[in-house]
């Protein structure tokens, strides 16, 4: 069955009239304002999470939870953004777009009501879980009906920078809109800002958006492997409560951490007999053998770790040496938003104008990642001007968007479409969902490695020669300080020498094996279809 792409390009109209001429007249109205519409419903449904990870102070201080709970709840965010990309084809040749956005909007204003009143950590968790897969459900659906508008050919190097300067920035505008939300008011503002946007954009589609239009043929539900989805989820779970509480929990001297890494051992072996054996697994045994898989995840795992230092390494710098609070802690996201930008349009024109190759691209991305590494060493200092940190913000958001890109764009060549969600999946394990708590784990375990010898180095120097201090608590609060910029240093310095083995790496490795394929075209609709349905079959 072959495809209107005219009708698969366009989603929106008005509602259906009598009078098929004043129905013409309407949709022909409403043409100009369809993709602006669908471009808003994604930023807005971008805007979901349950929680955010900005407001941690804010929410520990409100429920009595430790900093670990709230990270835990927004990971289990991420988790489920990953795990929804085998179903994402199914759910969209199965239900109409407007009962999935609908439904979509519905689940995160309930979401997000719950998760501002409710202090049930494990009631918490599973909603954020639920919240980002049908963010990323939502999402997609949006894109797919605007694709054919942003690239008729269906070119992946036109497509991937416009639809990654929306989704990168995006979450940095959350990141913002949270902190001035907290500065303003509370951070449960957030919250009834986003339910505010929901309500309104579940109007917008109920009474301006076909009621029975669906973007491919219908197929079932049938052949999808649940409980294989329900393990892998399980493990990754595992794996990321043990990043996140390891460091409470003392790691191997805690209990509850030599607990989860025998569960997470013995569902990692389950998962992968049960994706060995069964006829239609949730993540085929074959993915993980694509060609450039582990090459590509390994420098999605760098890409994580280089990003570690903006999020935790620098937090301490910015709150506990200049003293910022959520407003200006909320400023610096500007810098990486306006890099996100930078770094897609670097992207397109490296690609189609300039025709790098993509190991060329990548390695800018981490020469971008260095070079913010390496400012930021020269820039931990108390005397440090706010104005002073957006160049390395700019450049740290370029990297990041370079190396999203690059990468994504490398994958799309390397697997064939059968594997290809799947193999997305995969590789959100390591991008968006254990990656940012294990890079965080690493770089926090190093930096209090580095604090304890500091303070026993430094601490001998305290005595009673230091006679001008007024007070033994002046004197230690700026040992404290010196020790915490000396440690931050260290740190940073640390980075420095991993981005440049990183890069060097990179230079290394052979560009006609490692990220040398152009990435295939996109399939039309009527091929996907006619491969899904065999598939299930």
């Amino acid at each position: 069955m072959r495809l209107n792409t005219k009708a698969y390009a366009s989603t929106f109209t008005t509602r259906s009239s009598s009078r098929k001429a004043h129905n013409g007249m309407e949709r022909l109205c409403a043409q100009p304002l369809r993709f602006p519409l669908i471009i808003f419903i994604i930023v807005v449904y971008m805007f979901s999470g349950g929680i955010y990870m900005s407001a941690v102070a804010e929410m520990t201080g409100t429920w009595g939870w430790i900093n670990e709970d709230v990270m835990m709840a927004g990971y289990a965010s991420m988790t489920g953004l990953t795990m929804a990309f085998p179903l994402l084809f199914r759910i969209l040749f199965r239900f109409t777009t407007r009962d999935v956005l609908l439904f979509s909007g519905a689940v995160f204003i309930i979401c997000d009501y719950i998760c501002m009143i409710c202090d049930f950590l494990p009631l918490v968790v599973s909603l954020s879980f639920i919240s980002g897969f049908f963010r990323i459900v939502s999402t997609f659906v949006c894109w797919s009906s605007i694709q054919l508008k942003i690239t008729p050919k269906r070119d992946f190097a036109v497509f991937f920078p416009f639809l990654f300067t929306f989704v990168l920035g995006s979450v940095q505008l959350v990141n913002v809109a949270t902190g001035y939300s907290i500065y303003a008011f509370d951070w449960q503002a957030m919250h009834r800002i986003t339910i505010g946007a929901f309500i309104l954009v579940f109007a917008l589609v109920y009474f301006c958006m076909r009621s029975k239009f669906r973007q491919g043929p219908y197929i079932p539900f049938k052949g999808i492997d649940y409980l294989g989805g329900i393990m892998w989820t399980l493990w990754l779970f595992c794996i990321i409560f043990i990043c996140v509480y390891g460091e409470h929990y003392d790691w191997l001297d805690g209990e509850p951490i030599r607990i989860a890494i025998a569960f997470t051992v013995i569902l990692l072996l389950m998962c992968l007999q049960r994706a060995a054996t069964i006829r239609h697994p949730y993540i085929n045994i074959r993915t993980f053998s694509q060609h450039n898989m582990l090459y590509i995840f390994i420098l999605f795992g760098c890409m994580t770790l280089m990003s570690a230092t903006a999020t935790s390494t620098q937090n301490i710098f910015t709150s506990s040496i200049l003293g910022y609070d959520a407003r200006h802690n909320a400023d610096l996201n500007w810098g990486i938003t306006a890099g996100i930008a930078v770094g897609t349009g670097f992207f397109f024109m490296a690609l189609t104008k300039w025709k790098w190759r993509i190991k060329d691209i990548v390695l800018t991305g981490f020469v971008s990642f260095l070079l913010y590494q390496t400012m930021l060493y020269f820039l931990i200092d108390p005397s440090t001007e706010k104005y002073m940190l957006y160049l390395p913000m700019l450049l740290k958001g370029a990297g990041v968007s370079i190396v999203y890109t690059s990468l994504t764009y490398a994958l799309a060549g390397c697997v064939s479409f059968e594997y290809y969600f799947e193999a997305m999946c995969v590789i959100g394990f390591i991008r968006t969902s254990f990656g940012g708590p294990l890079s965080s784990a690493i770089m926090t375990r190093i930096f209090n490695n580095v604090k304890q010898a500091n303070t026993a180095n430094l601490g001998s120097y305290i005595d009673p020669m230091y006679y001008n201090c007024e007070s033994f608590q002046t004197l230690y609060s700026e040992f404290q300080r010196q020790m915490l910029m000396v440690s931050l240093k260290e740190v940073y310095g640390w980075a420095v020498i991993i981005a440049i083995i990183i890069l060097l790496a990179i230079l290394l490795s052979d560009y006609r094996v490692h990220l040398g394929a152009r990435a295939n075209p996109m399939l039309k609709l009527s091929q996907i279809w006619r491969h899904i349905h065999n598939k299930t079959n």
